[in-house]
């Protein structure tokens, strides 16, 4: 049977994240060839990979690097020995399994190059020898021998010629950023004691990177074993200091002492570790290292990934009852790491707790859960402020729809006993908590609106203050009527709590669109109440506006930060009355008046019928011209006036007593909700 090395080559597929690993597979060889070099100390091993450079990339690269057209990787392991040819011209050789060789990684370097060369001088039967191999998809491998070359040491030359394409733009490294990739590559090795010395030259830009030096950086914190399944699994730790952009806690995968693809965030597993650990003031970042048995023979032939689902249900074709996925070993590891790390998942959690009831404070519709440890506990840290809220609400409607559920079985099964009495008013009071909740969250949007309108009334630094339609709009959007909005899009209950239940709003809209009277007056707000219910009493929403109105209501707004009247400011002798009874006038009077929706309404004479002009300064010499027609000052220092003639109350405030009563109604709430 022949097994053509470029049918080998053409089924490995390297993607640009692979850049590097027909390096990589090149230095491990170098380091298992030094493993098997028992004459040398530890010290004395050593590996040096030279980069060869050739053009700049095509691409924009912030890099400042030219490409890489090959590698030469040098060590003195026990080189090319005729046991290691033989294992070098089989494929998938089992000579070195023990060591983690698959009999591939020569094949991966064909998948990034287009040629091998080997120059290795070693030892056999006592004397020194130099073989020269060359290694192709074309010509596969050819042997050049020379025997008795002296007293020369062993030393291995592996060249990786001419970058092949698909991976060539990805190589405009810098020497430092290879070391650190080969050193995150063979980390295990050096977690295993195993690490000779390593270096990387780059001729071209005079840099020199030892690859050992990088791992100063890290700490070896601890090594255990967890079992899962029937398998074993070890994982090492090692912690690194917080910087530049890192932001995650990694678990990487290794098989055959080697790293295989890139790590994954443990957060991802477990949120508790969206932080980092903080030591002696010192932010660190780990790095988990797992390796088996059970990952070594499910590792890809060409070491970039395994043959493992993500999870089981992703699994389609699973094996056997006994093949894991990654969710099951990684949920199983952050189960060790809670342990491991006990202190600092304390500290994550009592820091999410105080986030998570920060967030509560401000959002008082979930208040009932800022002291219930159960949900507290079970909201993941270092979500954002959306998945808070996401996740809090989907707690809150469930908790809610079982509570509605529960008091609705108790009302169809009609049975009453003490039990279920005392059962129904628990489930009462919990409903009467959410309830409670939702009040709190309205009243806090309330005292967002208060706080607007006292800004409104506030002049800026140039002197200039809101417009009239300013304050128009925050109490109730221009040119819309009730039909048009829901109820949370205005805001009436600045004006008066009664007004915010009217059946019929229309706003800045002409009277015609109205009445059907010819009429180009705009009152500000003008509202109307149906029902056969008279003002001083509670109003409900209704639908049915037509027929004999019970009342109606006009307000007129003035401008903030002027004299609030429309005559010249040196004339004070004229009434608020002309402000606003023109609008009444106009819309009693007309004939074959018709609503918004073309229905018949009557306003009466003895309609009670309700103005308000509300201003921002009253002058004290039109007050007292309005003292003497008619208008009384009330014990909160607006002035009103009551045509009994036509059922008409008009009332003159300014835009700061509106405040200061609509702030008054509101404190007991306010301090109760907040403030306590």
């Amino acid at each position: 049977m022949e097994l053509p090395v470029k049918n080998i080559v053409s089924e490995i597929d390297l993607k640009p994240a692979d850049a590097l690993l027909p390096l990589f597979e090149a230095v491990v060889n170098a380091i298992i060839s030094l493993q098997l070099t028992k004459e040398l100390r530890k010290s004395e091993k050593k590996i040096q990979v030279q980069i060869v450079r050739g053009r700049p990339p095509l691409t924009l690269n912030f890099t400042g690097q030219n490409t890489i057209t090959g590698f030469k990787v040098i060590d003195n392991g026990e080189g090319f020995t005729d046991s290691n040819l033989t294992s070098f011209k089989t494929a998938y050789s089992r000579k070195n399994k023990a060591l983690g060789c698959k009999g591939i990684g020569r094949f991966t370097m064909l998948a990034g190059y287009k040629s091998v060369t080997i120059n290795s001088v070693f030892i056999e039967n006592q004397k020194s020898k130099r073989r020269e191999i060359s290694f192709d998809t074309e010509k596969e491998v050819e042997v050049n021998e020379s025997s008795d070359v002296g007293d020369l040491v062993p030393k291995t030359i592996v060249e990786l010629h001419e970058t092949k394409e698909q991976i060539r733009e990805y190589t405009a490294l810098s020497a430092a950023e290879i070391a650190e990739r080969i050193m995150e590559h063979c980390l295990v090795y050096y977690l295993c004691g195993e690490l000779p010395r390593i270096e990387v030259l780059d001729v071209e830009n005079e840099q020199v990177q030892i690859v050992n030096d990088l791992f100063s950086n890290l700490s070896r914190e601890r090594e255990k074993e967890f079992p899962l399944s029937k398998y074993k699994f070890k994982y090492y730790i090692t912690r690194s200091v917080k910087n530049n952009n890192r932001k995650n806690h990694y678990i990487h995968y290794c098989a055959n002492s080697r790293v295989v693809g890139n790590g994954k965030s443990i957060a991802r597993v477990n949120s508790i570790f969206a932080y980092p650990i903080i030591e002696n003031g010192v932010s660190y970042f780990l790095d988990i290292y797992v390796v088996s048995d059970y990952l070594n023979k499910k590792v890809f032939s060409a070491r970039n990934g395994f043959d493992i689902p993500q999870d089981k249900e992703n699994g389609l074709f699973v094996s056997n009852s006994d093949d894991l996925s990654f969710d099951e070993i990684e949920t199983a590891l952050a189960r060790q790491l809670e342990t491991a790390y006990n202190d600092f998942v304390k500290e994550t959690q009592d820091r999410n707790k105080k986030e998570l009831q920060d967030f509560i404070g401000k959002n008082p519709r979930y208040r009932r859960f800022g002291n219930r440890q159960d949900i507290l506990s079970s909201v993941p840290p270092n979500l954002s402020e959306d998945k808070k809220e996401e996740y809090l609400h989907r707690i809150a409607y469930a908790e809610r729809k079982a509570i509605d559920t529960r008091i609705q079985q108790f009302i169809e099964q009609k049975d009453i006993s003490e039990d279920t009495i005392r059962e129904i008013k628990d489930e009462l009071i919990e409903k009467t908590l959410y309830d409670t909740d939702s009040l709190a969250d309205y009243m806090l949007r309330r005292k967002a609106i208060i706080d607007i309108f006292n800004k409104f009334l506030e002049a800026d630094k140039d002197g200039k203050y809101k417009l009239e339609e300013d304050i128009h709009n925050l109490i109730f959007p221009r040119g819309l009527s009730l039909d048009k909005i829901d109820y949370e899009s205005h805001n009436l209950w600045l004006l008066d709590e009664r007004f915010a239940t009217y059946s019929f709003v229309d706003s800045d809209k002409p009277i015609t669109s109205v009445s059907q009277k010819r009429s180009s007056l705009e009152p500000d707000l003008l509202m109307v109440n149906s029902l056969p219910e008279i003002f001083d009493n509670p109003i409900s929403f209704s639908s049915d506006t037509s027929g004999d109105l019970s009342s109606m209501v006009i307000f007129e707004f003035k401008r903030p930060g002027e004299t609030a009247h429309q005559k010249a400011k040196s004339n004070m002798r004229w009434e608020f009355s002309e402000l606003i009874e023109k609008y009444f006038d106009d819309f009693m009077y007309a004939d074959n008046k018709k609503n918004y929706k073309g229905r018949q309404v009557i306003l009466q004479k003895d309609t009670p019928k309700f103005g308000y002009v509300i201003v921002d300064v009253i002058p004290p010499r039109l007050k007292e011209y309005n003292l003497t027609k008619g208008y009384k000052p009330t014990p909160f220092g607006t002035l009103y006036k009551i045509n009994p003639e036509i059922n008409l109350h008009l009332e003159v405030i300014t835009f700061e007593q509106l405040l200061r009563a609509v702030e008054k109604r509101h404190a007991p709430f306010f301090d109760k909700l907040f403030n306590s």
